[in-house]
């Protein structure tokens, strides 16, 4: 019995003489000093707290009373905790330092975009003191809508410094101060993702967005919060103009002008007006930069902690806008995944050229990797119901692989207890027997040991029949599954199975579905398909070949060497149809599963070839040449129509 924990709220503060890092909050300045930046809230509960399984509501509650506990630390956004800058907890709002930022780049996105100009300003008691302006190389050509629209020409970036130059002497510049700017998880996507790219750094101390300030105090009182309206609003003695330094100004006045409303509502101090002013966005938002060198192609990811071990495996048709989106406000993960974003520090990748190829290639990985963080494919192996046909009294029992002997295999089943169940169900209903080995009758008596057994009181030719039965149930014989529920109310009749008893219902549910998945796993061995898919990195066609079930050959098909590779896929599906295979891994179920599923979704997007009994190589070589021509117009007809748009 598990006795439960009662965790107190607040938590006690530390003992004196403890030390800091004896206590929570000590502990936790030294996790934060190691990591080099903030952390979140999951990542606080597991490390600190040992709490895994644990709602994020609860989370909060814990991690905050160590935060709010110890002036050193501070909310750095909505889940995320950093350390305070110095004098944090008694600063008014109106008294506070900031530094208000904003740059101009040659596009929307880090990576494939990069920063012309960077401008600051410093914000002292409401009051602008300081300020920082710098051009940046981008090292690239800058699109000229962009030039249109910012006024910055490559004539004016000529000698500027690269941002790997500039970086430092911004970062210098910002110091300790609470960044401020307007759309504010746009500007820190390109400051995080350029110092961390330089220096394996983040920014991390607390910032605020104007944009979510205009929108929480102004509500109804402009109709848009952009910063033109924004600066229109609070009468900017400087206008925004696409520069990086006047918009920076112009959004440090307006700040100016919001701070009075922040006050009247009693929000007094800067750690308040932090957490206020920061948007609800995903606890792992600052971690978006280890998505910007992704490609925007097909394939696979594979999420690393900072050791380099994977947490996690998955496939993607577009690999960029996928892991990115697991950074977005609003995402709700399953505990795996917030466990594998928590402990996240790198994000390798292996671009494919089709969907399908990443379908395959997810799962080999996820099987020879065992990520800790997937649920899907990480089981070892499958299990197996074994039916000892070659044995005087066969039994039938669960074992973990098929053996080469004599016995009849089924399966396999991702859950031992499953098929486990589905033999207690079996032995209820039909008299097999459970002992081994064979029982040896007394000298004096002629009596077996357990004197009750179905070989101590049937001959081995009736015992055979009951045998014969449960291999054609499992088999999925139409005459032996129409007798199943005659078997078990005669079980229930003689008692032997009620239906009011827990553990009897759950045996039958088990059988039941174990029935299921073997006709499942039955038609999957059953089918011969070619599977043909446009690469989206060259001219070639990708084409897979599945016999009895399994895939058993690939091949790259271009328009003019395409004929041999077929005839070679085909003689293979002719060959794995002929031959006695051995029975299924759970691995080929699973690759099977995917072909079965694609088969399905493929008559509406071409490519596949479902070969029926009796197919002819000449009526299937014929059959795959029509779709190989299919599959090229349609990639064709795609990229034309993403040119024109």
């Amino acid at each position: 019995m598990t006795v439960p924990v009662q965790i107190p709220l607040p938590l006690p503060p530390p003992q004196p003489g403890t030390g800091d890092g004896e206590h929570m909050a000590g502990r936790l300045l030294a996790l934060i000093e190691r990591r080099g930046r903030a952390l979140e809230v999951g990542h606080i509960a597991s490390q600190l707290l040992r709490l895994t399984a644990c709602p994020e509501q609860l989370q909060r509650r814990l991690v905050a009373e160590v935060v709010e506990s110890d002036p050193r630390l501070a909310w750095h956004g909505r889940d995320l905790v950093g350390v305070a800058p110095e004098e944090w907890g008694g600063h008014r709002v109106d008294e506070a330092a900031f530094c208000i930022v904003d740059l101009e780049t040659t596009g929307g996105a880090p990576g494939g975009s990069k920063i012309t100009e960077i401008g600051a300003v410093r914000v002292e008691a409401m009051k602008i003191v300081d300020r920082f302006e710098m051009l940046v190389d981008p090292g690239r050509p800058i699109p000229q809508p962009i030039v249109n629209l910012t006024g910055i020409t490559p004539e004016m970036l000529e000698g500027a410094p690269l941002i790997d130059e500039a970086i430092e002497p911004f970062a210098e510049f910002v110091g300790d101060n609470v960044l401020v700017a307007h759309n504010a998880p746009f500007d820190l996507r390109f400051l995080n993702y350029e110092r961390r790219r330089i220096s394996g750094r983040y920014f991390t101390q607390p910032w605020l967005d104007t944009l979510v300030l205009s929108r929480r105090l102004l509500g109804g009182r402009i109709e848009r919060h952009n910063l033109l309206s924004l600066a229109e609003w609070a009468g900017t003695a400087v206008r925004p103009c696409h520069r990086a330094l006047a918009d920076a100004e112009a959004t440090a006045e307006a700040l100016i002008a919001l701070i009075p409303l922040l006050l009247e509502r009693g929000t007094v101090h800067l750690d308040e007006a932090v957490r206020f002013a920061t948007p609800r966005v995903n606890r792992y938002a600052h971690k978006l930069a280890l998505a910007e060198d992704l490609p925007d192609t097909h394939g696979v990811y594979l999420m690393k902690d900072a050791q380099g071990q994977v947490l996690y495996v998955g496939k993607a048709a577009n690999l960029k806008r996928r892991v990115r989106s697991y950074f977005g406000p609003g995402g709700q993960h399953s505990r795996r995944i917030g466990r594998a974003l928590a402990d996240l520090e790198r994000v390798d990748h292996e671009s494919l050229g089709s969907e399908f190829e990443a379908l395959l290639r997810e799962g080999e990985l996820i099987r020879a990797l065992k990520p800790p963080c997937n649920s899907r494919g990480v089981t070892r192996r499958g299990r197996y119901l074994k039916l000892t046909v070659g044995d005087p009294y066969p039994r039938l029992l669960v074992v973990d692989r098929p053996a080469r002997d004599d016995a009849a295999y089924f399966g396999p089943f991702r859950s031992g207890r499953t098929a486990q169940r589905a033999v207690s169900a079996l032995h209820l209903a039909y008299p097999l027997r459970t002992c081994h080995p064979i029982c040896t009758p007394d000298r004096l008596t002629g009596s077996t040991s357990c004197g009750g057994g179905p070989c101590a009181q049937e001959d081995p030719e009736r015992y055979g029949e009951t045998v014969a039965e449960v291999g054609a149930l499992l088999h999925g014989e139409a005459w032996a599954v129409g007798a199943l529920p005659g078997r078990l109310a005669a079980a229930a009749a003689r008692g032997d199975l009620d239906r009011f008893n827990e553990e009897h219902t759950e045996d039958v549910a088990a059988l039941l579905r174990v029935l299921a998945g073997l006709t499942r796993i039955r038609s999957l061995a059953r089918v011969s398909a070619v599977v043909l898919e446009a690469d989206a990195r060259s001219p070639i066609v990708n084409a897979f070949f599945i016999g009895g079930g399994r895939l058993i050959f690939r091949a790259a098909l271009d328009h003019r060497a395409w004929r041999e590779a077929v005839v070679e896929g085909l003689e293979r599906i002719g060959g794995a149809e002929h031959q006695r295979l051995e029975p299924m891994a759970l691995s080929d179920v699973e690759v099977a599963t995917l072909v079965d599923d694609r088969l399905r979704e493929l008559p509406l997007r071409r490519g596949g070839i479902r070969l029926p009994a009796g197919w002819s190589y000449v009526e299937a070589r014929a059959a795959i040449q029509r779709e190989l021509r299919a599959v090229k117009r349609q990639r064709n007809a795609e990229q034309d129509e993403r040119a024109a748009a």
